[in-house]
């Protein structure tokens, strides 16, 4: 009933509806959908994965940055405290001799060479090694 309905309109319609009608239902275009499709996904999938990748590089760098503030937060009392006037006393004391007003000096740093020394002086009778220990 179809075809007669088809058959009674005009001539024109009746191409134009067969040839859509083709279109849609060849095999040839459900292949060429199916392709389109399929490198669509393939896309698709790649741009996801390329983004988790891009996810994952940012966390990583974001606990760098993390570690990293860490250490400048260190570097930056460390060097506050270099300016500190109690920092330079101390390194004056030592690398400087310097004292306060009214203070005494002991010099304690070549005791390690003394110990080395009288360690190397263990040969011999007692009475020189408290000689040694004593006058050198």
């Amino acid at each position: 009933m179809n075809n007669q309905f088809r058959h009674k309109t005009s001539s024109g319609k009746q191409k134009n509806d067969d040839w859509k009608g083709k279109v849609w239902g060849s095999n040839i275009f459900s292949v060429f959908l199916i392709i389109i499709l399929t490198i669509s996904f393939v896309k698709v999938g790649k741009e996801i994965m390329l983004r988790y990748e891009i996810k994952k590089e940012i966390n990583t760098l974001r606990g760098q940055l993390g570690e990293l503030e860490d250490k400048t937060a260190k570097v930056d009392k460390l060097i506050s405290y270099l300016k500190t006037d109690e920092y330079i006393e101390k390194q004056a004391r030592i690398e400087l001799n310097l004292s306060k007003a009214g203070e005494k000096q002991i010099n304690l740093s070549n005791i390690d060479g003394l110990k080395n020394k009288n360690l190397s002086n263990n040969q011999g009778p007692n009475i020189e090694k408290w000689f040694n220990y004593f006058f050198e």
